[in-house]
């Protein structure tokens, strides 16, 4: 029987009615699977290829009866706005079987909320976020909401893996099923899944990893047209004029996404783009998206790209960089490359949606380190490879956070329960059972639980309360410390809270510039007029971390002979001068170059992050002063002669991991939101698991070949 048939009658209607001449690859494949097994699935496919519509066509086949009178489905989604995009697409199909569907967020009203939980039914679309605070606030309604849930759907699944965001969304998942009677199945939805150490199905069915299944469909490779340009400017945050006009050039008469790797480049780029178009005599078409514009702005700029006609461009970060619908775009344009392939994957997809058209990119780089990791993760696209997603951190953080939720939620536990409750979270099972009573100690003597005396119950403490009752606690990533800026009454966006924010400055916001009028300190909010020329605001952040695939093929890159067809004549040049050294030693990928200067010795690492971190501490343990670059080399004060005896000694050393962080700055600690609330001797364990790998870098110097060339 094909897909198509094993569908109930009024969603082959709803098929037909939407003049669909075929069901799609991934369609076909995820049918069957869905209604002819009941193993969890992660449906992996290109952008806009119909994975929505490949999960929900099968699932409300199955549930158009059951659907009408219970919660069936939870639709869990990263951003709100995907949540409010994909409501009216799920709805239309809703529609032909009279399954409601709910969104629940915080801009849904309270009306509506209360009307969800007196009657769940059919579909519940939620942020992770947005279901912690049901276990915090709707205590009483948890065990009829969730008792007839039967499927579970995640959109853009990647975003959740190896984060401290999927380590508590995943402790939610597990909790929501203490409450179902039915057998639950997940099913996860990306396009850039890649999973060949099993961590994709361990993180969805740890006890049953073999009943998941990963279902990919290339849906036939689309034509890519690529392009590399380089403009050699290695001055600090400025980019050539030039840059900007290719790109105006290039957008006049197309719809563009241009995307940029941090807010404050988006913001000039726009003020830039728009003075060359009204210095044409055309209108200031580009747009502004990114996460510190504030919502109706967004929300305003999402709109009109999908309604407009002509051509549309606006330039973002990766809030645009997921599947929000913002219409048909001809090409994607990145400035600087991205940190990885997965996200320069996501951003192609984004292109190209139209039956019959190419996937266009045009990447700007420049700075030659810049340009290298472009052509690298260039290379890795076009050879299929993804980034595999890798274990979080020991989840001390996310667990402090759940047990002050789970006793919320109960109104306190006994201590037996509280174990149990924890002990058989799939989330927590690398967590030693002592560091668990060891985290339990702290937190009653910090006083953010309460054990209630003459019992064994534990409940939330008082410090505890106050973590609890913010509007903070909801989610467990971190954001910075902000201004709230305003141009009368109207609010436009926010800044991160930093030197330059003072009265007399001027900064850009949402495409526009802007003169510092008045700073309120104690309510944290910005006044701001309007300006003739402004500078580009400060938004902190750290860099991404880069895979050790991508360095090694950065190493690759120099040591070959291969020509780019994508590159500019520019790019040609700088990568030819970056050749030189490496051609001239017969450096192989094998080999790892080290230059013996005068007063500085460099390790051209090409390892990755991780192992470029840890081999710094072991550095420092072993009494060198060393710091790492932004490409991950390593940076020695002094002439060290002696430099492959010393790396060969470290491979000879028993080293303890401990002995590492005596030797870590401050900065350089691994912290995230709730870290600041452990033990101290949990906050370095953390630490360890996220950021150290001693084997790894052992068996990295073990296997590659030091060559020296002295300065």
């Amino acid at each position: 029987m094909s897909a198509f048939e094993l569908l109930s009658p009024k969603i082959k209607k709803a098929v037909w009615d939407l003049k669909w001449p075929a069901l799609r690859p991934i369609q076909e494949v995820a049918i069957p699977a869905i209604l002819e097994t009941t193993k969890h699935l992660v449906l992996s496919s290109a952008t806009a290829s119909g994975k929505t519509e490949a999960a929900f066509l099968p699932i409300l086949s199955e549930i158009e009866q059951s659907g009408q009178e219970h919660l069936k489905v939870l639709y869990i989604a990263p951003l709100k706005a995907l949540i409010n995009d994909q409501f009216d697409r799920i709805e239309r199909l809703c529609e032909y079987v009279n399954v409601p569907v709910h969104k629940w967020h915080g801009d849904v009203t309270g009306n509506d909320k209360k009307k969800i939980i007196q009657k769940p039914t059919g579909i519940l679309q939620i942020t992770p976020e947005s279901l912690e605070s049901l276990f915090i606030n709707r205590t009483s309604y948890l065990k009829n909401l969730w008792k007839q849930v039967t499927y579970i759907v995640i959109d853009e699944i990647h975003v959740f893996l190896a984060t401290e965001r999927g380590a508590q969304l995943r402790s939610l998942l597990f909790r929501v099923q203490e409450y179902t009677t039915n057998q639950v199945r997940i099913i996860g939805l990306s396009a850039t899944v890649n999973d060949p150490n099993g961590f994709v199905t361990d993180w969805l069915s740890p006890e049953n990893p073999e009943q998941v299944k990963i279902l990919q469909s290339d849906e036939g490779d689309k034509e890519i047209f690529y392009a590399l340009h380089h403009y050699a400017n290695e001055e600090q945050g400025k980019f050539p004029l030039e840059l900007y006009q290719d790109i105006r050039n290039l957008t006049k008469e197309y719809s563009s996404m241009i995307f940029a790797n941090d807010r404050g480049l988006v913001e000039e780029t726009a003020v830039f783009l728009n003075r060359l178009a009204e210095n044409e005599g055309a209108s200031r078409d580009y747009h502004v998206h990114h996460s510190s514009i504030d919502k109706s702005e967004r929300e305003y700029v999402e709109k009109k790209l999908k309604m407009t006609k002509k051509p549309k461009s606006v330039v973002c970060t990766a809030t645009l960089e997921l599947g929000i619908d913002i219409g048909n775009m001809d090409m994607v344009i990145q400035i600087d490359s991205t940190f990885s392939v997965a996200s320069l994957k996501q951003r192609i997809g984004r292109t190209g949606r139209r039956e019959g058209m190419p996937q266009i990119l045009q990447m700007y780089t420049t700075k030659a380190s810049h340009l290298l990791h472009a052509i690298a993760v260039t290379e890795l696209f076009l050879e299929k490879w993804v980034e595999p997603p890798l274990a979080y951190a020991k989840p001390y953080d996310v667990l402090f956070h759940q047990l002050l939720s789970l006793c919320c939620e109960r109104n306190g536990l006994m201590l037996d329960d509280l174990m149990d409750s924890i002990l058989r979270n799939p989330v927590y099972q690398a967590i030693p059972s002592g560091h668990f009573v060891e985290l339990l100690e702290h937190m009653v003597k910090r006083e953010y639980l309460e054990l209630v005396p003459g019992s064994q119950q534990f409940i939330v403490g008082l410090e505890g309360e106050r973590i609890l009752r913010s509007r903070e606690f909801y989610s467990v990533f971190s954001v910075q410390e902000e201004f709230n800026v305003f141009h009368m009454n109207q609010r436009i966006g926010a800044v991160d809270k930093t030197p330059a924010v003072e009265v007399g400055n001027n900064l850009i916001l949402a495409g526009k510039l802007w003169s510092i009028e008045t700073v309120d300190h104690n309510k944290d909010k910005v006044y701001v007029a309007p300006a003739f020329d402004a500078k580009r605001p400060v938004f902190l952040g750290s860099r991404g971390t880069i895979h050790r695939k991508i360095s090694e093929k950065m190493q690759e890159v120099l040591c070959s002979s291969q020509t780019y067809s994508y590159l500019n004549d520019v790019g040609v040049k700088d990568l030819k001068g970056m050749r030189e050294t490496y051609t001239g030693l017969s450096v192989t990928p094998g080999q790892r170059v080290i230059f013996l200067g005068k007063n500085e010795s460099l390790i051209e690492l090409f390892a990755g992050t991780m192992i470029s971190n840890t081999l710094m501490w072991m550095l420092r343990a072993m009494g060198m002063q060393v710091t790492t670059n932004d490409m991950g080399h390593l940076k020695l004060v002094g002439r060290v002669d002696g430099i492959v005896h010393l790396l060969e000694s470290i491979t000879k050393k028993h080293w303890n991991s401990y002995e590492l962080l005596d030797v870590t700055f401050v900065y350089e600690l691994y912290r995230t939101k709730f870290s600041f609330y452990l033990s101290e001797m949990l906050e370095k364990e953390m630490h360890l698991s996220a950021t150290v790998d001693v084997e790894g870098t052992i068996a990295f110097l073990k296997d590659k070949q030091f060559v020296v060339f002295k300065c």
